[in-house]
């Protein structure tokens, strides 16, 4: 059997797609990149804004379009959409041939299997693929938030931290296999609690591990990002000097009304600590523009915010109602072309100030972690997040590396190794 896997959404969303490729792959299967060499088409979807769903429905309109034409082919929905919408995907493309939301996404590769007459059968010595450089490593699932505008919670359900021994061995898994950076992820890891361990000791345990040599984390949450977590990614050298931390907005009125559990004011707060207990640290964040009742004086409390934090990066997002939430039920007040207006104007600034910081990094001396090679260049990346492509050889691959930066451009740096 050949398979071909699409997946849209977030991080959460590549590791169980990868989670079940390997699945897959050990019980005999083969991964194609090539939808018209696959014997079943896998959409692992997303709900968080309805133009994810869109994404998700012109690519079945696709798969449906290709069955018609190859009648053996099994096209299977999961993930987050998958949960929300339920058979009314098969309602609205009879060609799917499964249904699997996130609830039962740990059956999702045997039901896959199932659909074939003939079983999948584990050949001997067949082992899942080997973790990449950089892996993902779930922690916990869920939410409980309840931001008025997310619809996670209704889709991926309440908060629940994974058995801390679990997480744990499959990082020793990954490394003993070559992994040399792992990415924690969560809804929120901030408030990963198990038997007592929080999120602070979950890093110092896993730190411990040899050979590996980066920890990142996401995504984390203002209103549980502690001065004991800061403390503890300021002193473990393996974590990287980098938080993804989502503002939303800097207006208190449209934080109040987003349910975001915090101020601007202590978000800003959350900035000073860091920079001043992490040097050079990276910060990026997630801005939501035309929420229902934000202003022109609170859109533009958020792009002076912009201004003022200087952002390594961020993504800004044109709010849309999702169903089930609060603010689905609020006014969408702000018109389109409005929204889009100030999402410009936020992007614009955005990439000003990331062009500007990363000018000044040209002539530095960086140390990378080379993820990939290919056609005689390196893909590396640096602890605050940002890629360096450099010339080498395909033996660096999994090395930290000392590079010199030589040329910036706002989503990527090139340089030359240290000689």
């Amino acid at each position: 059997m050949n398979f071909k896997i699409e997946t849209i959404g977030c991080q959460m969303n590549v590791n169980e797609s990868d989670n079940i490729s390997q699945t897959l792959i050990s019980l005999g299967a083969a991964q194609t990149d090539d939808i018209n060499d696959a014997d079943i088409v896998i959409l692992n979807t997303c709900s968080v804004r309805a133009q994810a769903e869109q994404k998700a429905f012109s690519f079945l309109g696709r798969a449906q379009e290709l069955k018609s034409q190859k009648k053996d082919i099994k096209i299977a929905v999961i993930g987050c959409m998958a949960q929300r919408l339920g058979l009314k995907i098969k309602n609205r493309f009879k060609s799917a041939d499964l249904i699997v939301g996130t609830k039962d996404l740990d059956n999702a590769a045997q039901k896959i299997a199932a659909l074939f007459d003939k079983p999948l059968i584990r050949h001997c010595g067949q082992d899942r693929q080997s973790p990449a450089i950089s892996s993902f490593v779930t922690i916990m699932r869920g939410c409980d938030n309840y931001c008025s505008y997310c619809i996670v919670p209704f889709v991926r359900g309440r908060q629940t931290s994974i058995d801390s021994q679990i997480i744990f061995d499959e990082c020793i898994n990954k490394v003993k296999n070559g992994t040399k950076e792992i990415s924690l992820l969560g809804q929120n890891v901030n408030s990963y609690l198990y038997n007592g361990l929080n999120f602070s000791g979950l890093l110092k345990q896993i730190s411990q591990i040899d050979g590996l040599e980066r920890i990142r984390f996401m995504t984390n949450h203002p209103k549980d990002l502690s001065d004991e977590l800061i403390d503890t990614a300021a002193s473990l050298d393996k974590v990287c000097k980098h938080i993804h931390l989502p503002m939303q907005s800097a207006s208190n009125v449209v934080l109040d009304a987003m349910n975001r559990k915090y101020s601007y004011e202590h978000y800003l707060g959350l900035v000073q600590k860091l920079r001043n207990k992490i040097s050079n640290i990276s910060i990026t964040t997630d801005i939501i523009v035309g929420f229902p009742n934000e202003e022109q004086k609170d859109f533009e409390e958020t792009l002076e915010a912009v201004e003022y934090i200087r952002f390594d990066g961020l993504y800004a997002f044109r709010y849309s109602p999702r169903p089930q939430t609060k603010s689905a039920l609020m006014p969408d007040a702000v018109p389109l072309e409005e929204k889009k207006r100030r999402h410009r104007i936020i992007l614009s600034r955005s990439n000003e100030i990331s062009s500007e910081i990363v000018s000044k990094m040209i002539g530095s001396k960086i140390e990378v972690l080379v993820e990939n090679y290919e056609n005689g260049i390196l893909h590396t990346r640096t602890q605050g997040g940002r890629k360096i492509f450099v010339e080498g050889k395909i033996e660096q691959v999994g090395k930290i590396l000392p590079v010199i930066v030589k040329k910036a451009k706002i989503n990527a740096l090139f340089g030359d190794m240290e000689i």
